[in-house]
C-alpha cells in the first residue's frame, strides 16, 4: 500500500513545516502560482471545493519575501484645510516614525482687566479735557458721552474678570489637524477578503452622528478605513468566492487594475460619510481569485481578460504508490497540525480506500482532501468516545476506582470505517441514506425471486453525496392503433431521450430477428408500450438504465421472462454496445445490500470497481453478451 512499513503514524517523520510541502496532488497548479507572483500576473483558481485552492494561496503567502526586494511603506490621512470633505491620503516609503512637534496655534486671548481698566482712564481723561473746549450748551451732551463709555469700560472689566471670556472662539483644535497612520506595511503583503464584503475589500468612511465637522465632529480623515485592495499595495489580493462578487465590485477592481490606484468613499448613503471621498490612493497589486468551475461565469469579461492565469486545479490523481505515499502524508499533517491521536497502519489503508470511492475510481484518488480531514477528525472523536464511555461507565459503580492506563488510544479502521459509512462527513449523503431508510421497507423489490416478464432491476445513485440505490424497472404492452412509448416517474431530460432510445433498439433488434432469443412473430405497428419506473421518489436524470429498460422492453414484446437474481446498470449507444456510466461503486453496494446475487455493469467500468467481495460482478461489452445470461427461456 505505502512505500514505507510502520504500526502507527507516529512511527513517521514529522511534515514539513513549509505550507508549500504540504500541498498535495496541485504541483502543476503551484508551479504555474508561483511563476504568476514572480512575473507580477494575475490568476484565478478554479476547482471543486477542498482541492486546495486556499491553501495554495496561503503557501505561496509564506515564501513572499523570497520574491525579490520590497520597500516597506506607510500610509497615512491629512485634512484638506481647503476641503475638509476631501482629505488626503498619502503612501510614504520607510518606516513610520511617530513626530511629536507643535503645531501653529491659531487662537489667541483677550484683552486683560488691567488693560481694560488702562484704557478706559486715558479715554475719560481725553474725555474731560474735550468738555473744557466745549461751549457750556454741549457740556450735557459731554458728560452723557463721558458717563456711556465708563458704563461700556466697566461692564466689559466685569465680564472678562468673572467669566474669562476672549475675544475670539477657536474654529479648529489643533489635534483635528493632525495626520493619522492608517496602515504600516514592513514586509510584502497577502491580504485575503471575501468577495461579498464590499467594505472589507474597497474600503469606506465612517459615520460621524456630529455631522464631522471640526470641533463638534471627528474630522473626515481621521474616519477613513483602508480595503483590502489598498493594503495589498505592493503584495498579493486574494480573493475567494468570486461566486458573491457584486457586478460594481468587480468594476472598481478592473479600476484599481487598470489605473493603479483608486479612492475611498463613503460606502452608506444615509451616513455622513457619504460625502467623504479621498483622492486616488495607490494599489499596485498582484490580484489571485478563487472559486467553483461555474464561478468564473459571474464575472464580466473585462475583469476576465485582465486574469493572466486561468488555472483549473485536479479534483483526483492516480493511484499509484507515489500518490498513496501522499496520502500517508496528508494523514499525517492532519494529525499533527489538529493534535489528533495516531492512526493504524490498517486505519491509513482504509482512507486510502476511501479516497478511492470519492474519486469513483479503482485507479484514482480523490484531490478534495478537506472531505478526507473531515473523516479523519470525526474518527479521532469515535476513538476518544470509547474512553469516555468506559470513564463514564466506572463512575457508575458504587466504589469508584480510577482507570488503570491501558495504553495509548489510536484511531483504527473501525473508526474510519464507521464514519464513511454513517455518512457524518457529508450532509448530501445523511439525506440519501435517511430516504433509503425510510422508503427501503416500503419498496417492493423482491431479488432473487422466480422469472417475471417486463420486469427487471436497475442501479441509481442518488444525490451528490453518492449512495446507490435499486430501481424496480416495470414495461406492460398493449395493443392500441395509436403506437407509443409513455414514461411514468420520469422527470429528467436526459432520462425521457436515452429511454426513447431504449425503446427504439429494442424494436429494431426485435424487428431484425438477431436476438439469441426464441424468435416470434409480432406487428410492432400496433404495440403501446408503458414504461414506468416503480415507486421512483426522487429525479431520474441519466442514461445508465438505458440497458435495463431495453432488456426489460424486449422481454414485454418477445413475453420471455427476465431472472430476478441480478440487477444492471448501463448504457446503450445504437449498435447494443454497453457505456460506461457514473457511480459504479455505490451501485454494487446498492445491489449487495438488497441481496443480489449477481450485478451486471459495462466493461469499461471494471477498472473502476473496488471492492468485489459479496456478490458476482459480471461486465458487459454488448447487449447480445448479456442476453443469455439474464432471460429464463
Amino acid at each position: 500500500m505505502f512505500s514505507v512499513k510502520f504500526k502507527t503514524t507516529e512511527e513517521l517523520p514529522e511534515p514539513s513545516p513549509r505550507l508549500i510541502d504540504q500541498v498535495i496532488g496541485q504541483d502543476e497548479a503551484v508551479k504555474i502560482v508561483l511563476s504568476a507572483v514572480k512575473n507580477k500576473r494575475n490568476a484565478i483558481l478554479l476547482g471543486e471545493p477542498g482541492v486546495g485552492k486556499s491553501m495554495i494561496v496561503k503557501a505561496v503567502g509564506e515564501i513572499l519575501d523570497e520574491f525579490g526586494e520590497f520597500t516597506p511603506y506607510y500610509v497615512i490621512a491629512k485634512p484638506n484645510l481647503k476641503n475638509m470633505e476631501r482629505p488626503i491620503v498619502e503612501v510614504i516609503d520607510g518606516y513610520y516614525k511617530e513626530k511629536k512637534k507643535e503645531l501653529p496655534k491659531i487662537n489667541f486671548n483677550a484683552p486683560s482687566s488691567f488693560t481694560l481698566l488702562i484704557v478706559m482712564i486715558i479715554a475719560i481723561l481725553v474725555s474731560q479735557m474735550i468738555i473744557k473746549t466745549m461751549p457750556a450748551d454741549y457740556l450735557l451732551a459731554a458728560v452723557a458721552i463721558t458717563s456711556m463709555i465708563v458704563l461700556i469700560f466697566g461692564f466689559i472689566i466685569v465680564f472678562s474678570s468673572l467669566l474669562g471670556a476672549r475675544a475670539s472662539m477657536p474654529s479648529v483644535s489643533p489635534s483635528d489637524l493632525e495626520p493619522v497612520l492608517l496602515y504600516e506595511c514592513k514586509k510584502r503583503p497577502l491580504v485575503r477578503a471575501s468577495a461579498y464584503n464590499v467594505t472589507r475589500l474597497l474600503g469606506d468612511v465612517k459615520h460621524c452622528p456630529l455631522g464631522g465637522k471640526p470641533p463638534l465632529g471627528t474630522p473626515p480623515h481621521k474616519r477613513i478605513i483602508l480595503g483590502a485592495i489598498h493594503e495589498a499595495h505592493r503584495g498579493i489580493l486574494y480573493v475567494d468566492e468570486i461566486k458573491t462578487m457584486p457586478l460594481e465590485v468587480q468594476d472598481y477592481i478592473l479600476t484599481a487594475l487598470q489605473d493603479k490606484k483608486l479612492p475611498i468613499s463613503g460606502r452608506n448613503p444615509n451616513s455622513s460619510g457619504a460625502t467623504v471621498e479621498t483622492n486616488p490612493i495607490p494599489c499596485d497589486f498582484i490580484l489571485i481569485m478563487s472559486g467553483n468551475m461555474d464561478d468564473i461565469y459571474n464575472l464580466r469579461a473585462p475583469l476576465v481578460d485582465r486574469i493572466d492565469y486561468k488555472i483549473v486545479l485536479k479534483d483526483k490523481m492516480d493511484n499509484t504508490l507515489e500518490n498513496r505515499d501522499k496520502i500517508l502524508q496528508f494523514i499525517v499533517q492532519e494529525i499533527r497540525n489538529n493534535k489528533l491521536n495516531h492512526m493504524t497502519y490498517e486505519a491509513c489503508c482504509e482512507i486510502v480506500k476511501i479516497a478511492q470511492y470519492l474519486a469513483g475510481s479503482k485507479d484514482k484518488l480523490t484531490l478534495r482532501l478537506r472531505l478526507l480531514a473531515n473523516i479523519i477528525k470525526m474518527a479521532n472523536d469515535l476513538a476518544m468516545g470509547k474512553e469516555i464511555e468506559e470513564i463514564l461507565k466506572n463512575f457508575k459503580d458504587k466504589d469508584y476506582k480510577p482507570l488503570e492506563k491501558k495504553g495509548k488510544v489510536y484511531i483504527d479502521a473501525e473508526h474510519v470505517r464507521k464514519v464513511f459509512e454513517s455518512g457524518i462527513y457529508s450532509m448530501e449523503k445523511q439525506v440519501a441514506i435517511n430516504y433509503i431508510k425510510n422508503f427501503k421497507r416500503y419498496k417492493h423489490i423482491v431479488p432473487n425471486d422466480t422469472p417475471k416478464v417486463g420486469v427487471i432491476y436497475g442501479l441509481a445513485v442518488l444525490g451528490r453525496g453518492g449512495v446507490g440505490d435499486v430501481t424496480k424497472i416495470v414495461v406492460q404492452i398493449l395493443e392500441s392503433k395509436n403506437p407509443a412509448t409513455h414514461l411514468l416517474n420520469i422527470s429528467g431530460d436526459i432520462a425521457k431521450h436515452s429511454i426513447t432510445l431504449a425503446s427504439a433498439l429494442s424494436k429494431k433488434l426485435i424487428a431484425n430477428g438477431k436476438l439469441p432469443l426464441p424468435k416470434k412473430d409480432i406487428d410492432l405497428s400496433d404495440k403501446e408500450i408503458y414504461i414506468q419506473f416503480s415507486q421512483s421518489y426522487s429525479k431520474i436524470d441519466g442514461d445508465s438504465a438505458t440497458a435495463a429498460v431495453c432488456l426489460a422492453i424486449i422481454s414485454a414484446l418477445l413475453e420471455i421472462p427476465l431472472k430476478q437474481d441480478f440487477a444492471i446498470t448501463g448504457s446503450l449507444d445504437l449498435t447494443g454496445n454497453i457505456l460506461a456510466v457514473g457511480g459504479i461503486n455505490e451501485k454494487i453496494e446498492a445491489a449487495k445490500r438488497y441481496g443480489f446475487k449477481r450485478v451486471i455493469i459495462p466493461e469499461a467500468n471494471m477498472i473502476d470497481v473496488i471492492e468485489r467481495e459479496g456478490i458476482e460482478i459480471i461486465p458487459a461489452k454488448t447487449l447480445d453478451d448479456i442476453i443469455p445470461l439474464v432471460f429464463d427461456y
